[in-house]
């Protein structure tokens, strides 16, 4: 049976680390054992693929073994006060979540062990499952939606597991309201649940919303370089896959690139560049149709008038006519 990740971390918790557990009306609370630390884990789910904990120590280390999990899961924490260190392993990178940080976690790593050393710390810690947002999603639009968010957290964290960073002023109000709020009745539940997916919403919004613009650079660049290959292969320009793995990137990125940045498809857009030029050397040279055909890579002369007409609404020779006459007057 594959394993929820959640799931069996609390269980290793409550194994290891507690000395009792206690039902509570909107989850599960876990009392650190005294020869580990003092301090407790408060669970509650908020629907299925959404939960939130609560966690106050005053003292405690603590170690988990990573490996096994594959679960898609994005975890969102923030600490109120104290701090926390954090040591994964093999890579043996260190990282401190301190009061008024952000730390932004994918589940979905290679990483084997991580060390957790809390001192007076009182956090909280969203996780949200993928996989609950795919079982809501049409089946016809799952593959792009898929692609999407991966490419939207591959840009939160640039290749990192882990990512601590200060927290702005609207997640820190949002957080605030959190901390008031109760958990022992059925009004808390709903107040909880809306505050934790607006919490969640902001971050991403945030994350995403500056990224934004680096997104757009990037895509600047790629459809930049992507004219200079295609205009000095016009009459023979790669295909887009070709020009996919000449820039490195995905298909997906290219088109999606290509799309944002000029409004058209790579290959309307080789079809544009292509006509520019026959309408360039109509104009400017003595060429024949059938040279200027082949020049621009179409070797059937016809197939190429059809297609200039389409675009220009004239004939490659009626084009050229005009063209004469205006340098004439």
């Amino acid at each position: 049976m594959k394993k929820d990740i959640i799931d069996n971390y609390y269980k290793y918790i409550e194994d290891r680390y507690c000395s009792m557990t206690l039902d509570e009306l909107l989850g599960k609370k876990y009392i650190v054992s005294e020869k580990f630390g003092i301090g407790s884990f408060l669970r509650m789910k908020i629907e299925d693929g959404l939960e939130i904990a609560r966690m106050e120590f005053d003292q405690m280390e603590m170690d988990i073994d990573n490996r096994g999990y594959r679960d898609d899961v994005l975890e969102v924490a923030y600490c109120y006060s104290g701090s926390i260190k954090i040591t994964s392993l093999p890579d043996n990178r260190k990282y401190v979540l301190k009061a008024g940080d952000i730390c932004i976690y994918k589940m979905l790593n290679d990483l084997d062990y991580f060390k957790f050393e809390y001192e007076n710390c009182k956090t909280i810690s969203i996780h949200m499952y993928f996989k609950a947002i795919k079982s809501v999603i049409s089946p016809s639009w799952e593959d792009k939606v898929i692609i999407d968010w991966q490419e939207s957290i591959n840009n939160i964290f640039k290749g990192n597991t882990i990512v601590i960073e200060k927290s702005s002023y609207d997640l820190k109000e949002i957080a605030r309201q959190i901390d008031y709020i109760s958990s022992n009745n059925v009004m808390s539940y709903m107040k909880l649940k809306l505050k934790t997916i607006e919490f969640l919403a902001t971050f991403l919004e945030e994350k995403l919303r500056g990224d934004s613009r680096n997104l757009e650079k990037q895509e600047s660049e790629i459809v930049s370089k992507s004219k200079e290959i295609i205009n000095r292969n016009l009459a023979y320009p790669p295909s887009v896959k070709e020009l996919a793995m000449k820039l490195n990137i995905s298909v997906y990125k290219l088109q999606k690139a290509f799309k944002e940045i000029t409004g058209n498809t790579v290959y309307k857009y080789i079809k544009k560049e292509k006509l520019e030029k026959a309408k360039y050397l109509l104009k400017n040279t003595n060429m024949s149709i059938l040279e200027i055909s082949i020049e621009i890579g179409y070797e059937n002369p016809s197939k190429f008038a059809n297609l200039f007409k389409q675009y220009n609404h004239m004939t490659p020779l009626k084009y050229r006519k005009i063209q004469n006459s205006i340098e004439e007057k």
